[in-house]
């Protein structure tokens, strides 16, 4: 009896725990988010300009991105892609394991001195794929250039690989 109680309390632990299981849940997946925002430390952030194509030196807008790691400064936990041109963009990035697990947009627009947010999404992952969408219906999302942005942050020559 003890053996058979062994076997199945074995069996749930090796399925709740985050090693063996990369299958996660919505839930676990929020928890997993819940978890970096509270442990994450800031390693760098890079900030850059986009210019008119016709005039060089003409700024239309700007970004920054944003890294945050484990405290070893080793492992990449999260990103924060800030772009603004005619709105702000800001789109956060989750990564376990180096893999994007979780994605969170929001657009906003300023007029007449008020900010009014446009559309915003949440985009949950597994192995690179898609498996959860909580946001606007009307906005297309295209997972592919979200997904190659987060492979982007893991370059050998990004900021928060150098130590800063």
């Amino acid at each position: 009896m003890t053996k058979y109680l062994f076997l199945i309390a074995y069996s749930v632990c090796s399925n709740l725990s985050f090693g063996q299981n990369t299958n996660f849940t919505v839930k676990e997946i929020d928890s997993i988010v819940k978890r970096i925002d509270s442990t994450c430390i800031r390693a760098g952030i890079v900030d850059y300009t986009f210019h008119n194509i016709r005039h060089k030196k003409k700024i239309i807008g700007g970004g920054a991105d944003w890294f945050y790691t484990d405290t070893s400064r080793t492992k990449l936990l999260k990103a924060v892609k800030e772009t603004s041109l005619a709105s702000e963009s800001i789109d956060i990035y989750y990564f376990y394991n180096d893999s994007l697990i979780y994605l969170k947009i929001t657009n906003r627009t300023y007029t007449e001195d008020k900010n009014r947010i446009t559309w915003q999404g949440q985009y949950y992952f597994q192995n690179s794929n898609q498996i959860f969408k909580q946001g606007e219906l009307n906005f297309v999302f295209n997972s592919k250039s979200y997904l190659e942005t987060a492979r982007k942050f893991f370059s050998p020559d990004q900021f928060w690989r150098r130590g800063n």
